[in-house]
């Protein structure tokens, strides 16, 4: 039986295969020097901020309505500062561009 949670994560797993693509493409367009490790680095955060966002809305509906906005805000938050973070750190190797480009 396919049930609502089917879908959603179904849903979720093709976007998350678009945002594999696109990142790809993301990171050739910026000339980032993208090594093993920050790739790593980079699917960590998206991963994390999944498991957030389900978690979130699972208690949620699960009538824990409080605790789930609080917990969404606090990772929110947190994921914001992770990114700015991550942010940095793929930049700082960046590739110069000449003005020719």
């Amino acid at each position: 039986m396919i049930s609502n949670t089917v879908i959603m994560f179904f849903i979720v797993g093709a976007l998350s295969g678009l945002v594999v693509a696109g990142a790809i493409v993301w990171a050739r367009d910026l000339r980032l020097k993208m090594r093993w490790w920050k790739w790593l680095l980079a699917a960590l955060w998206y991963v994390l901020l999944n498991f957030f966002v389900l978690l979130d809305f699972t208690m949620i509906g699960e009538g824990e309505v409080s605790a789930g906005w609080k917990m969404l805000f606090f990772q929110l938050l947190l994921m914001i500062i992770l990114g700015v973070g991550l942010g940095r750190i793929l930049l700082a190797g960046r590739e110069k561009v000449s003005p020719s480009d």
